[in-house]
Order: C-alpha cells, then structure tokens, then sequence
C-alpha cells in the first residue's frame, strides 16, 4: 500500500478533531491531552499533537498516527481503517491492490448490496411486516436499525451475481453455500434479517429469526428457487431449524469483536457512562424504542473480553438485564466475574413480572426505562433472589452451602478489600450466617485466576531501570529549552542508547513522542519550576549512573579478591571510595 493515500487522508482529517469524536480532549499547551482509551490510569497520559498529527501514551507507549488510532480503538486491519477515513474525508482510494480489495472491501459491499436486499424484500412480504408488527417494534425503529427479510432458495445469491459480484466471494462472505446437489442456495431462509454493524457501521454481517409458517406466506414476493434442485433443497429447510442463526465468521465479522447496536448507542453510553446490556436483537431495538438509548448486545456468543474492552473506554457502569428466569440468572454468574475483572460497577434492572427486557419495553415502556434507572448492585440483585424473605430456613443445607461458596468465590475475585467486606456483610444479612463464619469460609476458598487471559493484558510500559525513567522526563524537558538540550548533550554518556540515539536523530518517532512530551510537561509545570526541575533530575540521574558504577565495581572487587590481585583491588577500592563521596555531595 503507497502512502499517498495515507498523505491525502491526513490532509482532510484532523487528528484532534477525530480523536475528540471518541474520547474527551483536555488543552495541554500546544497539544491535548486525555486519559489513554488503550490502558487504565486515573492521571492523563495521552498526548495529542495537532503539529505532528500523532498520539503518544506516556503510560503503556501507544503510538501513531489517525490510520493506527482507528484500527486500534476500533479492532480494524489497515485497510480496513484506511477504507473507513478515506470515505470520511471524501477522498478515493487509488492503490488497493487486488488481493487487499478482494479480502475487505468487496465483502463490504456484497453485505451493503444484501442488506438493501433483505430491506427491499420485508416490504413486500406481508407476513413478515406482521411479526415485527406483532411483537410491537415502530417503522422508525425498524428504520433506524435497517430490519429486513430473507426469502431464501437462491433469491439473493442471483441477485449478488446480477449485481455483479463473484459467487465465492458471495460464499466467501457467507452469504451463500452449496447444497448437497452441488448448487448454490442461500445462507438465511424465511427468516426476519438483523443487519449487524460494526463500531464505524459497516454491515459485517447478519442475525436472521426464523419466521414460522411456509416460505412465501402471505408475500408477494415469489418464494420459489429459481431450479428445480434448489427448490428440494428448500423444502422443510425450517423443520428443526434454529429460531436464530447468524453469519459464520469472516475476514470482516468476528463474534467475539462485535456488539449489536454499538454504532448507534456508543454515543449515548459515552454520555452516560453506563450501558445497559441485553441478550438479544429483540431486546435491544424494544429498550432503544422505549427510550433506554445506552444499550447494548452480543451477536450469537457470550460477553467476551473484547466487547468488555471497547466498554469500559466508555462506561464506569454495566447494567444488566437478562432473561427473568434460572437461566437469566445463571447467565448474570457468569458475566459478573468477568465485569468484575475490568472494574466496572456491575448492576442488574429487576424486570419484575416480565419475562424479557422486549416484553417489558413493549407493554410497559416505562417500566423499563424505570428498572434501569434503579437498578440494584448485583451482589444485592442475588442475595435477594437467593435468599428470599419468605423462603428463610425452607431451603436444603446442602444448597445454601452451594450457593454460599458460589457467591463468595465472587467476592473473593474482586480487587477491594473494601468491596469484599461490604458484601460479606450484605451476604450475611441475606443468609443468616454469621459474618465471622463466611470470612473463615472465604479464607479457605481457593484463588480462582481471573479470566482475562482470553483478552488483550494490559502492560504498562515499565522503564527498564531508574536511570530509563529518569532519562526519559529529563530528555522531554531538554526539548523545551535550547541550553536544557545542550546540557544533555554535553551528559550524554549518562543516558541510555536509545536517548542517546535520540540526540543524533531529534526527528525520529522517539524524538517525536518527546517533543510532544515536552510541550505536555511545559503545560504542567509553572514557569519558575522547570529549570529546578531540570537540574533535580540531572542530579538524579547521576546519581544513579554513579550507583550503576559501584555495582560493577563491587563485582570487580570480588573477582579481584578471589585471585588475590592487589593492583586491581586497590584501583577499584579507591574508585568505588571516591563514587561513595561524589554522591553524598549530590545528595546535600
């Protein structure tokens, strides 16, 4: 890939104007300044530049330029990313080659062509308007979230092939496969069509809810394939079909990445800082409907650390509401340990009487938005539904004893001890077990490890010694001012090679991130401290050299004394003497 295209994209789009559109930008001198979206910290690390059109995190040292910001922030390959800001800043992407447009952007566009497709046909098939009619979704929100209809047989594949596209890369999308017959039918058939964006919006792939009753019921679309084969291939295709199937995975569409409904609510949760999240399609568009705006839902797997990721850049809050049965309540277990792991406050809407969030939202709206504005810490939501007023002392010991550990292998995963005891407090309440006896009890529990090793670990960038860290705030102050940087070149036999690397090449990536550094720190300090700052840094990292020196020196003095050479042990004797008596001077 040339870098024109790159070039000419930088042209149109600002770096602070599109990075502000995902996270709050705070002036910082010449640059901005944010607490970093790829890492956690309480103190903004993340620098900005406007002059250099780069990012830099002092904290885990993410870097580059808008193309690395968007694949990162957005989970993106690169042309993926470069397809997305060039349709941005309006400029045409010249040098695709042909493998890059065959394995991304032609699979946009043949989920682009199908998702008209299935939106055309729900317009024309009566039965399938009555369903989303029937469970009580409005125009505009079928509207909004592009709802549409798979007739199935062969009917959109001719269709992709009309348009223009090639067949395996129709199958390559999963749109399509062959049947028994050697044939192409269709992915969905006879199925309510979810189109599922990513975070940019992008169709990526589809979620289909099987319509029960014949192909063709009530539409006015012809149901019937175009062959004779294709035909038997579809006959009975629901009988013991799934109610909802999703795409396969493809170079564009992974599950674990996805969230439904995301690029349209981000917004709103960013605002909120909280999400609501639901199980389902369904249960998202009705919450959307009923003016709960900040929700959120996986497609055809569970919550993974990837979704929890692109969250919590967000969200502090996660409130869930899942099904309002046994199994609702397994599904809040087993996200709860997870959500913990990327400290979120996690809270649950109590849905009452309803079965689901869509049947709540559908007949009363505002019992919904209601639930979420009161929903209760999630240790609170389970001793209640555990441990029930009216049920005190009715259950087998051997269940509360279950239950008991099962909750207090949560606690035990949380990262508070404060939190800990408070909800040691709350479970001894609820159970009628005594405090002491569920702390002896959570003592002897084993540590479970916390899964988050299925998602990307943070690691913070961690300077290689004192003198790495020391060198690297000194060389950042050393850019704000002329004589700063001829002091450091005249002590630059104390750096480390790399900022020793730095000095020869100031204009390199390093060199950059410290001279934007150096703007930040001119931001923070006052004036009248920065040459104190300076020197006290110096003073320091002599220090440290100094200390390097008599660790090697001692090493010497060792050896010398295992083979009795007294020349040697008296050099070095008298050389770790006088670094001894240089740096009590330092340290006056």
């Amino acid at each position: 890939m040339a870098s024109t295209d790159v070039d000419r994209i930088k042209e149109k789009l600002n770096i602070v104007d599109f990075i502000r559109g995902y996270i709050t930008l705070l002036p910082a001198g010449k640059n901005f300044k944010a607490l970093c979206p790829f890492h956690p910290e309480k103190t903004p690390s993340f620098i900005v530049s406007p002059d250099r059109q780069r990012f830099h995190c002092f904290g885990c040292a993410a870097d580059g330029d808008i193309v690395t910001f968007l694949m990162r922030y957005e989970n993106l390959e690169f042309p993926e990313a470069l397809r997305v800001l060039a349709e941005k800043a309006g400029v045409p992407l010249q040098t695709l080659s042909p493998r890059e447009q065959r394995e991304f952007g032609v699979l946009y566009e043949i989920h682009e062509k199908a998702k008209e497709f299935y939106r055309d046909a729900l317009q024309t098939h009566g039965a399938a308007r009555a369903y989303i009619e029937k469970r009580g979704l409005k125009p505009e929100t079928v509207e909004a979230f592009e709802l549409g209809f798979a007739p199935g047989g062969d009917a959109l594949t001719v269709h992709l092939i009309n348009s223009g596209f090639d067949v395996n890369d129709i199958a390559r999308a999963g749109l399509t496969h062959k049947n028994t017959a050697g044939l192409y039918r269709d992915h969905f058939f006879n199925r309510i069509i979810f189109p599922i964006m990513n975070s940019v919006g992008k169709t990526v792939a589809f979620t289909g809810r099987l319509l029960e009753g014949a192909a063709g019921e009530g539409s006015d679309l012809p149901a019937k394939a175009s062959s004779p084969a294709i035909a038997l291939a579809t006959e009975g295709a629901a009988a013991g079909a799934p109610k909802y199937l999703n795409s396969p995975e493809t170079p564009i569409f992974n599950k674990s990445k996805i969230l439904y409904g995301f690029h349209m609510t981000k917004n709103d949760i960013a605002h909120a800082r909280s999400a609501l999240f639901v199980e389902g399609q369904m249960d998202l568009l009705m919450a959307w409907q009923a003016g709960v705006k900040n929700v959120v839902a996986v497609s055809g797997t569970a919550l993974t650390p990837f979704h929890l990721e692109k969250l919590r850049r967000l969200a502090d809050t996660m409130i869930l509401s899942f099904d309002n049965d046994e199994a609702g309540i397994h599904a809040l277990e087993r996200s709860l340990d997870l959500l913990n792991n990327f400290d979120f406050y996690v809270k649950v809407a109590d849905l009452g009487g309803f079965k689901d969030p869509a049947e709540a939202a559908e007949k009363d709206p505002g019992f919904l938005a209601g639930a979420v504005a009161s929903a209760k810490a999630a240790f609170s939501h389970l001793f209640a539904h555990y441990f029930p007023r009216d049920e005190a002392g009715t259950r087998e010991l051997t269940e509360t004893k279950r239950i008991v550990r099962s909750i207090l292998q949560k606690i035990k995963r949380l990262k508070s001890a404060t939190e800990q005891t408070a909800w040691l407090k709350g479970l001894a309440k609820y159970s009628g077990i005594s405090e002491v006896m569920l702390m002896k009890e959570l003592n002897e529990l084993p540590m479970v490890p916390r899964d988050v090793e299925a998602g990307e670990k943070f690691e913070p960038k961690k300077p290689a010694d004192r003198a790495d860290a020391l060198a690297e705030r000194l060389m950042g102050l050393a850019f704000t001012k002329g004589d700063f940087l001829a002091t450091i070149r005249e002590k630059q036999s104390w750096l480390p090679a790399r900022y020793q690397a730095v000095l020869g090449e100031p204009e390199g990536e390093t060199g950059a991130a410290l001279q934007m550094q150096a703007s930040y720190l001119l931001a923070q300090l006052p004036p009248d401290c920065i040459a104190k700052e300076f020197s006290d840094l110096l003073r320091q990292l002599e220090i440290s050299v100094l200390k390097r020196e008599q660790r090697e020196l001692k090493t010497a003095i060792q050896k010398a004394e295992e083979v009795g050479d007294e020349k040697v042990l008296t050099r070095a004797a008298e050389r770790f003497h006088s670094l001894s008596k240089r740096i009590d001077e330092l340290k006056l």
